[in-house]
């Protein structure tokens, strides 16, 4: 089985708005039901589970009764951090679904609405060399690091600098034994379920990704989205 989980249990404090972002409207549809159909479009994935936050379950039923009233998705409580919201999609997936230990899960974020088929189905292909992948970018500015956010410290060779996109993709026993064996303090540090990986020594494929799979993140990421968006209709 190829699962999708949506994490959509954040806030719209960035975006300077009183509706979590991803429930704010882009066209015709809020973000949220433009992610989730990214991937109903795609026939390689067999259910969908959205992480969000509790206080916001009701309106994401709403709105899938409203948009998407033939598509069975799965909701479940967002946690204290990402990484925690993963782990409950997962463990719904294992209760609810049954699934086994050998299926495959893509973590995505709500907020990146323009995600391609191509990219999901050449993460779920690239799980046959790694233990997870990510789709990523190669980054094309100039990039500095500075400790203090003051004085450049050093200009590493962007050639070998990626963005980091989602999804990202593993196996589900493979995220349950990594996941169990982390401290409190380690799994609240990580940003992403990568990182978790990479903790634990191992490897962590790139997947091409695109650059319009942004996320919306500030104000002018969402005036992008919308000339995106009416430049396709």
């Amino acid at each position: 089985m190829i699962l999708a989980g949506i994490v959509a249990g954040g806030s719209g404090s960035r975006m300077g708005s009183e509706l979590p972002k991803q429930f704010l409207p882009l066209g015709t549809k809020p973000v949220l039901i433009h992610t989730i159909e990214a991937f109903c479009r795609d026939d390689g994935i067999d259910a969908i589970i959205v992480g969000i936050h509790p206080a916001w379950k009701e309106e994401t039923r709403r709105l899938l009764r409203e948009y998407l009233p033939e598509r069975p998705v799965l909701l479940t409580d967002g946690g204290i951090h990402r990484n925690d919201t993963v782990e409950r999609m997962v463990n719904t997936a294992l209760t609810q679904l049954h699934c086994r230990e050998e299926d495959i899960f893509l973590t995505h974020d709500a907020v990146r609405p323009f995600v391609t088929s191509r990219i999901i189905r050449d993460s779920i292909r690239a799980m046959e060399h790694y233990p997870i992948c990510t789709a990523a970018i190669p980054e094309t500015d100039t990039v500095a690091v500075s400790s203090g956010g003051t004085i450049a410290e050093a200009f590493p060779d962007r050639q070998q600098i990626f963005r980091i996109q989602t999804p990202q993709t593993f196996r589900i026993g493979e995220f349950c034994r990594i996941y169990g064996s982390l401290s409190e303090e380690e799994k609240a540090a990580a940003t992403d379920v990568c990182s978790l990986f990479h903790q634990k020594g191992l490897s962590v494929g790139l997947v091409q990704g695109d650059i319009m799979n942004l996320k919306l993140t500030f104000p002018p990421d969402r005036i992008i989205a919308e000339t995106y968006v009416r430049s396709a209709e």
